[in-house]
């Protein structure tokens, strides 16, 4: 898209619009660049097509507006939000001693926490994510359980009752668990049925169960509930998060680390 000013705001809204219908996200800078207006009027432009309901906004930008049933793909879940997810990574890898054992769940940010997982030793770590179990590197007096169960094409991972009653019957020292949206009133949710059992069956076999979910996650919204927010005992996010939602997570929340 060619850098132009645009100094009516309807039209210059529409090409925000435009861009977010390619792209699927926008920060306030990159959009102050492109429009060549200060960072101030493109928050007023992105509160008022967030008000139409055509967009969401976040915490730096706006999203296309997706509606609870929609699903990220795979592929564009593994670019998002990158060195956040990172920085969310180390912090868990900081949770696990030598010889525990965990349950990592399915997602992006489970998978970069599988990365750092080298170093320790005696591990068992059980997993229904794919990319976990085809790539991670864990050192040879560790263990690596796959779930079984069915595969969700285009999403590396396995669900089903096969997967969900395998974890349901262990105990692990901690299972990790991602979600596509959470709400601080409401509770976790993710976008499809079919992996809310094994996020289930993982949360009820984890001693220490721990919700690893960037900002953005917090200005989604995601149809199917998953449980609420107390069944965690530590939530990991970023900084980017809203105080005031940060204010509320830490009134039901034990503990909560912001990276």
């Amino acid at each position: 898209m060619e850098e132009i000013n645009i100094c009516i705001p309807a039209q210059r809204q529409q090409q925000i619009l435009e861009y977010l219908q390619s792209k699927k996200s926008i920060t306030i800078r990159k959009a102050a660049e492109i429009f060549m207006v200060s960072e101030a009027t493109v928050r007023r432009d992105l509160d008022e097509l967030a008000s139409t309901g055509k967009i969401e906004r976040t915490h730096g930008g706006a999203v296309l507006h997706t509606g609870t049933g929609f699903e990220w793909q795979h592929a564009e879940k593994m670019q998002e939000m990158i060195p956040e997810k990172k920085r969310i990574a180390i912090a868990a890898k900081k949770l696990i001693e030598d010889g525990d054992s965990l349950f990592l769940d399915t997602g992006t940010t489970t998978y970069l926490l599988a990365e750092e997982l080298k170093e320790k030793k005696r591990l068992t770590v059980v997993t229904n994510n794919l990319d976990i179990a085809y790539t991670t590197e864990l050192d040879a007096t560790s263990t690596m359980i796959i779930t079984g169960g069915i595969r969700r094409d285009g999403y590396s991972s396995l669900v089903g009752d096969i997967a969900a009653d395998l974890v349901r019957k262990l105990y692990v020292d901690v299972s990790f668990i991602g979600a596509d949206a959470v709400s601080v009133g409401n509770g976790v949710f993710n976008t499809n049925f079919n992996e809310i059992g094994i996020k289930k069956s993982g949360i009820e076999s984890g001693k220490r169960k721990v919700l690893l979910a960037d900002s953005s996650k917090f200005s989604r919204k995601a149809l199917a509930k998953i449980c609420d927010l107390q069944e965690f005992d530590i939530i990991i996010t970023d900084s980017g998060i809203d105080e005031a939602q940060l204010k509320i997570l830490k009134e039901k929340i034990t503990r909560v680390i912001v990276v």
